[in-house]
């Protein structure tokens, strides 16, 4: 074996040098970026690991060839392989340790030492790589090896674990990392050469190559190969800045959504605004662009806070603040604001941008609250000066008094500091009293009570009082706070109002059982009701409580009849009246009702007590007997001029149907027609009448109603079709049995429907429908005609009026009388230009 001797290249250690610092700068760049990505950080590492053991190994490798370019002939290609595969590997694995979120010192020392191992691996497979043999000087080689471990270490605590690199220098840091490292496997490549003697195992070398081919197609493999590494890392990079451009667009895009943004030069010119802008200032972009934000000056702020303001961000410091500004309608708003310049290398500001948050609900608030504390302070201050106050520790000894509690104790404010209660004790009260007391507040609950106390004088007195703990961080009290009103009068007068007290409240549970009694403040919401308000209401409390009476609007009265009302009782005067409201089912009752302002000092009402009694059965009595006083007003006239009447028209329609024998002529026949049908319906009227003079007793028979209705639809459907009005029953029950008269019946649905038929001149719609609930059955006609104005209602079935223009207002009036005689009642409802519906009640017997 033979010592290596050749000729020394030295362009292809410059090339591998070269070539080394590319790979090393391109292997950190990549290692450096894994932290701030997220999709790439697989595809980084393996990057960086490749570059930086090609690195190690084109050092290790053209620094072989160049010390004998010949020996490249014997190079064996799976060593080759192996040592750059090996010098991956430990490049990654000493990186590995380096991603942690905390880098401690044993991670740079695992990482410098693997790559330490990488340049001792890729050196040793290198010689014997080109059928060579190495004897080694240890001392020398040891000494090489913590070296090499020296400079790994520095470098990569420059990059990875310095302050600098944490201030953000990396973009000097990195270079230099990058050169030590280089420099690192340069040192090592050359002083384990140093170390080691390298002997020839083939003595004949026959074989040679071209030197300036192999060298050409060497170089461009190798910086090919480092230059797609730097071009995946420059890559790599544009991604990690698209997505960090993206990053920052949605940051703007969430910025510009919330806060209120705007941009100025160095002279405060606006140069841009965001919507938030315009939307809270009222001013549009053009209106605001090329202005300043004197524009906004709401006139609330002294020129020394603005003055302070720009000589804060003049400075180059950022300035925080609220400020009042106004809008373009003369609104005022707060803003949290915000100012940051933006300065030049110099450290000029060259901009300045203004973030800004709404703070106009929390000023509001603010300003509530200080109304607030300064209203607890008055109280405060009344408090002292009305109410008897001590502090106790948690023992119960008295640590402060004030005026009153020596005022009412005979006791000076020296006696008392110090001692507990026991020495106002008047031996009135059980121990077991002020036991439960000192147990309550003990569990630091608030204590109230009325307490007799013994002033020095020995003279007796009453206080009610309040005990409220006040609690340290684990809950328990640390003193007391006694809060007592002097109550010694009352107590003497309780005595001789408890009398009068109980006749009070036995008159007032007499008027809640008997009455409606309901409780509005002063704009008409009520704020009280008992049960009968309930009861008569069909709502609940909870459905009551807030509202005002409109939910009880029947539209019975008038706007006037209301408007009267409240004039009364806003001027402080009693009104009383009767009033027909709406239950939340829909049905209607009266009640007599009388409201009591209650006034203030300024004799203002503040509240208003209403006091009702239900009248409705007295306003159906009312209702009936004003109906009966005219159905016998009506019988009267009837049994004077009904038979009267009848005998000359009987004669009249004979002598006219006589007539109409021998008549021939057309027209003098057609006149005949015309006196025979107003002869006829003369009669129609005299039998109405006679009805009303001499009723028929009514002979009630359980029938089943159902075929009566059908019969009387039957009837009318040909009529109703030729007035093109669209006649339909619903009768979900084929059985449904009553007492009644059925011809009777028959007269009033005819004349019911007829009347529906009427009401539809253009044709529409008429339903009629039966229902069962309660043992009653109702009966429903309901059309789509003109409908009858509400004021008009309550004259229905009274003699002589009518809707009608052709009608003698006879027809209800009995429809109403035959459905009293079977017991029933008749509802009717409309709606002008929506329709009318007659509603027959009537018992139902038990099927």
């Amino acid at each position: 074996m033979d010592t290596v001797s050749a000729e020394f290249h030295p362009f292809l250690i410059v090339i591998a040098i070269g070539l080394t610092i590319m790979a090393s700068y391109t292997g950190l760049d990549m290692f450096t970026l894994i932290k701030n990505s997220k999709n790439s950080k697989r595809l980084l590492f393996l990057g960086g690991s490749l570059a930086m053991g090609v690195g190690i190994w084109v050092m290790n490798f053209l620094g072989l060839i160049a010390a004998d370019i010949n020996r490249f002939s014997s190079y064996q290609i799976p060593l080759t392989i192996l040592s750059i595969f090996i010098g991956i590997a430990f490049s990654g694995m000493a990186f590995i340790p380096l991603f942690r979120r905390v880098i401690r010192r044993i991670h740079l020392f695992i990482g410098s030492l693997f790559l330490t191992t990488g340049v001792f691996a890729i050196h040793i497979i290198g010689i014997y790589a080109m059928n060579l043999t190495i004897e080694y000087n240890v001392p020398l080689f040891i000494f090489s090896g913590l070296l090499i471990f020296g400079s790994f270490l520095f470098a990569l605590w420059i990059l990875f674990s310095s302050k600098n690199y944490s201030k953000g220098r990396q973009t000097w840091l990195k270079p230099i990392s990058a050169l030590i490292i280089s420099g690192a496997i340069a040192e090592g490549h050359f002083l384990l050469k140093r170390a080691s003697t390298i002997i020839s195992n083939n003595n004949n070398l026959n074989e040679s190559i071209n030197e300036e081919t192999f060298l050409i197609y060497l170089v461009l493999f190798v910086t090919v190969l480092i230059i797609s590494g730097l071009i995946a890392s420059s890559t790599l990079i544009s991604k990690q800045l698209a997505e960090s451009d993206t990053n920052l667009k949605d940051i703007k895009a969430a910025l510009d959504a919330s806060t209120i943004v705007a941009i100025t030069d160095a002279k405060g010119t606006i140069i841009f605004v965001n919507d938030k802008f315009e939307e809270i200032s009222k001013y549009s972009k053009e209106e605001i662009i090329g202005k300043n934000h004197r524009l906004l000056n709401s006139g609330y702020h002294s020129k020394e806070f603005f003055q302070e303001l720009w000589s804060t961000i003049q400075s180059g410091k950022i300035w925080r603040g609220e400020i009042r500004n106004k809008a373009k309608d003369g609104s005022l708003y707060w803003v949290d604001t915000t100012i940051v310049p933006f300065l030049d290398k110099k450290g000029n500001p060259v901009q300045y941008i203004a973030i800004r948050s709404d703070i106009s609900n929390r000023k509001n608030a603010e300003k509530a609250l200080l109304e607030s504390i300064k209203e607890t302070r008055d109280i405060t201050f009344a408090l002292d000066q009305s109410s008897i106050i001590a502090i106790t520790d948690q023992k119960g000894k008295i640590t402060s008094v004030n005026d009153k509690f020596c005022e009412i104790s005979k006791y000076s404010r020296e006696e008392l500091l110090g001692e507990d209660h026991r020495i106002l004790n008047s031996g009135y009260h059980s121990q077991e009293f002020f036991k439960e007391l000192w147990r309550t507040i003990g569990q630091g609950e608030v204590w109230k009570g009325e307490i007799c106390n013994r002033a020095k004088d020995g003279t007796l007195y009453w206080v009610y009082t309040t005990i409220v703990p006040f609690l340290n961080d684990n809950g328990k009290p640390y003193q007391y706070v006694a809060i007592r009103t002097d109550i010694s009068d009352r107590k003497k007068a309780e005595e001789h109002l408890r009398e009068s007290i109980k006749d009070n409240t036995d008159i007032r549970f007499a008027l809640d059982q008997s009455a409606i009694v309901a409780f509005t403040d002063a704009r008409g919401i009520i704020t009280s009701v008992n049960d009968k308000f309930c009861e008569i209401s069909k709502y609940s409390r909870e459905e009551i409580i807030g509202k005002d009476h409109r939910i009880l609007n029947s539209g019975h009265h008038s706007k006037l009849f209301f408007k009267d009302l409240w004039k009364t009782i806003r001027e402080g005067n009693v009104w009383k009246g009767e009033i027909r409201n709406k239950a939340k089912d829909g049905t209607y009752y009266w009640v007599d009702t009388t409201i009591v302002p209650f006034l203030n000092e300024n004799g203002k009402p503040y509240q208003y007590v209403a006091i009702r009694n239900d009248i409705t059965e007295r306003k159906k009595t009312e209702e009936i007997v004003h109906r009966q006083d005219k159905l016998a007003a009506v019988g009267q006239l009837a049994a004077g001029v009904a038979h009267e009447i009848r005998n000359p028209l009987t004669s009249m329609k004979g002598y006219a149907e006589f007539l109409t024998l021998d008549e021939k002529d057309p027209e003098r026949l057609e006149f005949i027609n015309i006196i025979l049908d107003e002869i006829e319906r003369v009669n129609t009227i005299v039998e109405d009448f006679m009805v009303l003079a001499k009723p028929k007793m009514v002979e009630l028979e359980e029938k089943n109603v159902v075929p009566v209705i059908k019969n009387v639809v039957s009837l009318l459907e040909f009529e109703a079709r030729k007035k093109h009005v669209k006649l339909s029953l619903d009768c979900p029950h084929e059985i449904i049995q009553i007492e009644c008269d059925e011809n009777r019946l028959k007269q009033v649905f005819l004349n019911f429907i007829k009347n529906g038929i009427e009401a539809m001149p253009n044709g529409g719609e008429l339903h009629v429908r039966t229902m069962i609930h309660d043992n009653n059955v109702q009966i429903s006609i309901q059309d789509t005609g003109v409908g009858i104005p509400k004021e008009k209602l309550n004259q229905l079935g009274e003699p002589f009026y009518t809707t009608k223009k052709n009608g003698n207002g006879l027809g209800l009036m009995v429809s109403f009388k035959i459905i009293e005689n079977h017991n029933g009642k008749v509802f009717v409802e409309s709606e002008p230009n929506k329709g009318t519906t007659f509603n027959i009640l009537l018992p139902a017997k038990p099927a």
